[in-house]
């Protein structure tokens, strides 16, 4: 039987798991997009430092403002607030409470305001200066990956660099090696291997692979064979040599900045 500490860790994790799934579909649609957009923008020009504004953040009322004049978006204050609950929900905003000159009211009044979290895209190896086109490739990435699912099979799928948008399922029976084109010797090779392009100059060979990639006691597995630049689960490095367990919907980063390469993982 599990103790209580067993069965907090497996809820933890189940949340974990489905937090990128959640972020992904609360920014796949075109009035949530555009208020991470406008608070982006926001952000970028009233902030001197991390956390420090020169102006009081956005409140509901400026933001459906910005919304109908700049994105000819017009919806009503009691749907914005749905929008804003359910990306509160998926941990991409933050609302404050701050006291603020109003129109047609005279003096300060308490009104909920919204920023952006600083590691609002931080599981999917995104900075908060990101870019349209590169966030809303994300979604058409995700929804390949997710056809690719009948519970027999872990679907990768490349997130970045020449290799974008390859995809490959990789059946519970099999052991998978994953690492860049180079000069391997075949007979070190699994019954199925990923052969990354070389651009992902970071990774390394699947001579000497970079991860490994296995299903055992209904459980998917990762062991970074030992690699010379690391491998990273939602920015967090895992140990060398050790079979980490897998979460389902889980972004890995083979070696960190230029050169690595993301891979979305679900089953």
């Amino acid at each position: 039987m599990c103790d209580l500490e067993d069965v907090k860790t497996m809820v933890l994790d189940s949340i974990d798991s489905n937090l990128i799934s959640v972020k992904l579909a609360a920014v796949n649609n075109e009035v949530r997009f555009s208020i991470l957009e406008i608070l982006r923008d926001f952000q970028k020009k009233n902030q001197v430092s991390p956390g420090l504004f020169k102006t009081d953040p956005l409140y509901s009322r400026e933001i459906n403002t910005i919304l109908l004049e700049n994105y000819n978006i017009d919806i009503t204050p009691q749907m914005l607030g749905q929008h804003l609950k359910q990306m509160m929900k998926a941990d991409l905003i933050e609302e404050l409470i701050i006291k603020k000159e109003v129109p047609n009211k005279i003096g300060l009044r308490t009104v909920k305001a919204y920023i952006l979290k600083e590691d609002a895209f931080k599981d999917l190896f995104l900075e908060i200066t990101f870019l349209s086109d590169e966030l809303l490739s994300f979604f058409d990435l995700y929804d390949l990956n997710r056809k690719y699912h009948d519970g027999k099979h872990c679907v990768l799928t490349v997130f970045n660099g020449v290799d974008k948008g390859r995809t490959f399922k990789v059946h519970e029976d099999e052991t998978v090696l994953i690492g860049r084109k180079g000069n391997f010797n075949e007979r070190d090779l699994a019954s199925f291997t990923i052969l990354l392009d070389n651009s992902y100059s970071t990774v390394s060979l699947v001579s000497k692979p970079h991860l490994k990639l296995f299903f055992r006691n209904d459980n998917w597995f990762i062991i970074d064979e030992n690699s010379s630049n690391g491998t990273f689960i939602s920015d967090k490095q895992i140990l060398k040599g050790v079979a980490t367990p897998l979460k389902n919907h889980s972004f890995l980063k083979l070696s960190r900045g230029n050169g690595g390469v993301v891979i979305f993982c679900s089953f």
